[in-house]
């Protein structure tokens, strides 16, 4: 019996260290660090974690911060390149700072750097329990993001994308539907996580994001641009796709309604259980005041956009692309699509996430294409419909194009493929040429998962 004990003993104690390594088996000196745009790290217990970040030029300023659920037993020190040298030809090891608590963060430090190079942060657990901790770096020149790697061809009937510098202006993101929600500049640079939920969206300042978040506390968010002031609007149930109205003094979002059917029917003695159906709304909500009201729709209304004169499109996924205003009646029948099958309009492809553009004249939208999805373009009033991107049925792979978003000034177009083998960032023209790809920096560093659920994964600002 006391060597079963001793045997499993023996076995969580080296499960244990084993673990303890893993966590550690990255980040544990400046040779392995990590690179601080805020994922979250566990800090093995009594243990350091390293990151490294780029300042390119002279004179920079910046700041660090750590993240967690408390400040206790926690160190975060920044270190510039001679200190680390000196520290590796066996000095002792100095800090050019160390962070302090902080009203918005556990703990940050403000400084300048006066020359380029490589410096690093260190976050120290003095504690005895593994900490869950997230550190952010941001600042002039600053960068926290490795040099993209090559593109693979996938498929030697394709043809290979050519690679752009990045986009103008600024972008949100998610990593997923309900994961973690970034902000960084145009070219990859300064990024930063700043919450979490799904389908960020910039207001038309770029001064604050809109999301949703469907756990712990469902609802409509807003937050400042550099992440601070974030603030529940409006807690209603499976919220999904806010976008601000035309003036921005609103959101209209789709949120989940009434269950409808199900039950139980028998015939005889044979009884059949009958399917639920569920109706998806749109609502607004006052940025200012959080007064809400519904907006009007056909039965099922997601991811609603707004055009400059107030005009809301939304996808019904069992009609079309419909038509409605804030305070207004729907019109009655689709403008883009119809998948009513007694209709005399009737077209069985299937449509969603419409996107109008800046100016209000245009509108892009995914459409099926087997087996993909691929984004077509549309006036506002439905006519002159056409592909944008494309399937190749004689390529051995098929990727798919999807989540478009208008630039700024509807000159171009962002959208995620994953062509490459993964989700990845691309730009077009409005009318489908010039196809680039983006913002690999990024894509190198966080992996992207999109699920088909039209979700908004992406807003790009001025």
């Amino acid at each position: 019996m006391l060597k079963k004990i001793l045997g499993v003993s023996l076995c969580a104690a080296l499960f244990f260290a084993t673990a303890l390594a893993a966590l550690a088996q990255n980040g544990a000196g400046p040779d392995n660090a990590l690179l601080p745009y805020g994922q979250s790290v566990t800090l093995a217990p009594n243990a350091a974690q390293w990151f490294r970040f780029q300042v390119g030029g002279k004179k920079a300023d910046a700041t660090a911060f750590l993240d967690a659920a408390s400040a206790d037993g926690l160190r975060l020190a920044v270190y510039t390149p001679q200190q680390v040298d000196a520290w590796r030809d066996g000095g002792a090891l100095h800090a050019l700072g160390m962070g302090s608590p902080q009203r918005q963060h556990t703990l940050g430090w403000f400084g300048s750097f006066n020359q380029a190079g490589t410096y690093y942060v260190v976050a120290y657990n003095d504690t005895g329990a593994p900490m869950d901790v997230r550190v952010t770096v941001q600042g002039d020149s600053v960068t926290t993001l490795p040099a993209p790697t090559a593109t693979p061809n996938i498929d030697p009937l394709m043809t290979p994308t050519p690679r752009g510098q990045g986009i103008a202006g600024k972008l949100a993101f998610t990593d997923a539907t309900g994961g973690d929600i970034y902000i960084a500049n145009g070219d990859g640079t300064n990024l930063q996580r700043i919450t979490f939920g799904m389908d960020p969206q910039w207001n038309h300042a770029g001064t604050q994001l809109t999301f949703a978040r469907q756990g712990p506390v469902p609802g409509i968010y807003v937050i400042n641009a550099d992440g601070s002031d974030e603030r529940l609007l409006y807690q209603t149930n499976e919220p999904r796709a806010p976008i601000w109205s035309a003036d921005d003094s609103e959101i209209i979002f789709g949120y989940q309604g009434a269950t409808k059917g199900g039950g139980e029917r028998c015939f005889g003695n044979r009884c059949f259980t009958l399917p639920e159906t569920v109706e998806w709304r749109l609502g607004a909500v006052n940025v200012a005041d959080g007064a809400y009201h519904d907006v009007r729709t056909s039965e099922s209304a997601i991811t609603p956009s707004v055009a400059p004169d107030g005009t809301i499109v939304y996808s019904d996924g069992n009609i079309g692309l419909m038509k409605t205003t804030s305070t207004g009646a729907p019109q009655p029948e689709p403008f883009i699509g119809d998948l009513r099958v007694t209709s005399p309009t009737y077209n069985p492809l299937r449509l969603m996430s419409p996107v109008v553009s800046p100016d209000g004249s245009q509108i892009i939208y995914m459409v099926k294409q087997q087996p993909t999805w691929q984004i077509a373009q549309a006036a506002m009033d439905g006519g002159n419909q056409r592909l944008l991107t494309r399937d190749n049925p004689l390529a051995l792979a098929h990727p798919s194009a999807v989540a478009p978003q208008w630039s700024p000034d509807g000159k171009q177009i962002l959208f995620l493929s994953d062509r490459n083998g993964r989700w990845e960032f691309f730009t077009m023209n409005a009318d489908g040429s010039n196809v680039q790809q983006v913002l690999k920096n990024i894509t190198d560093q966080i992996e992207i998962r999109y699920d088909y659920q039209a979700g908004r994964m992406m807003s790009w600002a001025k």
